[in-house]
C-alpha cells in the first residue's frame, strides 16, 4: 500500500520529462517523502527514504562532489535522486563511477531539464505520498482491529472488504526477529530494510510490528500460488533484520478469516520454536493441526494430566529431569545411547532414570501402544502451551 520510486517514476515520467539513469531493481526502493537538497552537510537530517532533488548548486565545480553527495545520500538512507540539469551540472558531470556506485547501491538516480520546475514536482509528489501513507495507516489500523478481536471487530470487517484494499486469497506470517524487547526506532528501520527486499517480489503486501512480531500479509493472485522469500533476498537483509522463526497461516480467501490467519500463525511459529525450523507452515505442524479442530479438549486435558503430571510433580519436587528424560526417550526410539547423546548426560544417567519413571508411572515401554500414547500427552502439552498464547492475541 506504500508507494514506491517505480510507481512514481511510471505516473509522472511523462509530465515532467523525467529520464531514469538506473536499473529496474533500484525503483522498487519505498519512498517517504521528497526533499530539496542543496547542501551536502543537510544530508544528516534526512529521516531516510526521501526521494532527494537538486539542482548541483552545491557543486562549485568540485570534482567527485557529486559521488560524495550520493554516498552520504546513501549512507541517510534515502530513497533516489533526481537531477535538475542544464545550469549547476550536465549530463557530463554524471560520470561512469557515479553510475557503477548507484546501480550497486540499488539507489534511484534520474534527471529533469533545467525548466521544469521542482516546485510542481515537491507539491505533486508531496500529495501523493501523503495519500499513500494514509491509506497505509488506514489498512494497517483495520487489520489490528480484526486480529484484536476487539468488540468493533464487524466494523473493521466491513471496512476491509469495501473495495479500497487488496481483496484476493492471502497468507499471514509472522517472523520472530529477537526475543528481547525492540526499540521503537529499531522497528522502523526493520521494516524500511525488509520494504526493500518485498517490494522484489511485485505483489501487494502489508507488513507492521505486532509487539515483537513482525506481521506480513502477502497476497496471491491464484490461492494455488506459493510465494517464498529466496536465501538470496533474505541474505541482503542485515543482521539486526534477520528472522529466528517464522510461522505461516494457511491460504485464506476473505478477511474475515484474519483472526484465524494469526491464529494459525503463531502457532505454526511455536512449532518452529519447538522444532527448531526457520519456517514451519500450519499446513505442516501434524498432530497439533488436529488439536486446533477439536471443540472440546477435555478429553486431551484427561490424557496429559493422568500421563505427565505425576512426572512433572515428581520434577518440581526433587528438582530431577524425569518429563524431558521421557521425552527424548520417545522420540530416540527408546535408545538409552542416543538418549543421552541428545541430553549431553551419562547413559548411566538416562537408564536410572527411565526406571524410575517406570516405577512412578508402572508404564510398559516396551509397548508400542504405551509409548504412542505417551508421545501424543507430549504434544498435547506443546499444544495447551501453544493455544494458551492464540486465545489471547497480543495487542
Amino acid at each position: 500500500m506504500s508507494l514506491q520510486i517505480q510507481k512514481i517514476y511510471q505516473d509522472t515520467a511523462k509530465t515532467y520529462q523525467i529520464h531514469k539513469l538506473t536499473g529496474a531493481s533500484s525503483l522498487t526502493r519505498e519512498c517517504s517523502w521528497v526533499q530539496l537538497c542543496e547542501d551536502i552537510d543537510t544530508v544528516k537530517f534526512l529521516r531516510g527514504g526521501e526521494l532527494v532533488i537538486t539542482t548541483g548548486l552545491m557543486s562549485e565545480r568540485k570534482e567527485g562532489w557529486l559521488h560524495d553527495f550520493i554516498e552520504q545520500l546513501v549512507r541517510y538512507r534515502a530513497s533516489g535522486l533526481i537531477l535538475n540539469v542544464g545550469k549547476y551540472l550536465s549530463e557530463q558531470d554524471i560520470s561512469e563511477a557515479v553510475l557503477t556506485y548507484c546501480t550497486a547501491q540499488d539507489f534511484a538516480l534520474f534527471t529533469i531539464p533545467w525548466h521544469i520546475r521542482f516546485a510542481d514536482i515537491v507539491q505533486d509528489y508531496g500529495k501523493r505520498l501523503l495519500l499513500a501513507q494514509q491509506n497505509q495507516l488506514n489498512f494497517e489500523t483495520l487489520v489490528r482491529g480484526v486480529i484484536s478481536s476487539s468488540c468493533q471487530k464487524d466494523d473493521y470487517l466491513q471496512a476491509l472488504s469495501g473495495g479500497m484494499y487488496p481483496h484476493t486469497a492471502f497468507r499471514l506470517r509472522l517472523y520472530e526477529i529477537r526475543r528481547e524487547s525492540i526499540h521503537e526506532n529499531e522497528k522502523q528501520a526493520i521494516v524500511a530494510n525488509w520494504k526493500r527486499v518485498l517490494n522484489h517480489l511485485r505483489r501487494p503486501y502489508l507488513l507492521f510490528f505486532q509487539q515483537n512480531y513482525l506481521l506480513l500479509i502477502l497476497f496471491h493472485k491464484d490461492p494455488e500460488e506459493k510465494i517464498s522469500l529466496s536465501g538470496k533476498m533474505m541474505q541482503s537483509l542485515p543482521k539486526e533484520a534477520l528472522p529466528q522463526f517464522c510461522g505461516e497461516s494457511q491460504v485464506h480467501m476473505e478477511y474475515a478469516g484474519l483472526t484465524e490467519a494469526y491464529q494459525q500463525a503463531e502457532a505454526a511459529l511455536e512449532v518452529a520454536r519447538l522444532t527448531e525450523k526457520l519456517v514451519m507452515q500450519f499446513d505442516d505442524i501434524g498432530v497439533y493441526s488436529v488439536f486446533f479442530a477439536l471443540k472440546d479438549t477435555r478429553i486431551l486435558r484427561k490424557l496429559y494430566e493422568s500421563m505427565l503430571v505425576p512426572l512433572l510433580r515428581y520434577d518440581e519436587q526433587h528438582n530431577a529431569q524425569l518429563a524431558p528424560t521421557l521425552r527424548y526417550y520417545l522420540f530416540h526410539m527408546n535408545s538409552l545411547q542416543e538418549t543421552a547423546r541428545a541430553m549431553y548426560a551419562h547413559r548411566n544417567t538416562v537408564s536410572y532414570r527411565i526406571n524410575k519413571i517406570k516405577e512412578i508411572t508402572g508404564a510398559d515401554f516396551d509397548d508400542a501402544v504405551v509409548c504412542f500414547d505417551y508421545m501424543l500427552a507430549y504434544y498435547v502439552g506443546d499444544y495447551f502451551k501453544m493455544k494458551d498464547i492464540v486465545e489471547t492475541p497480543k495487542t
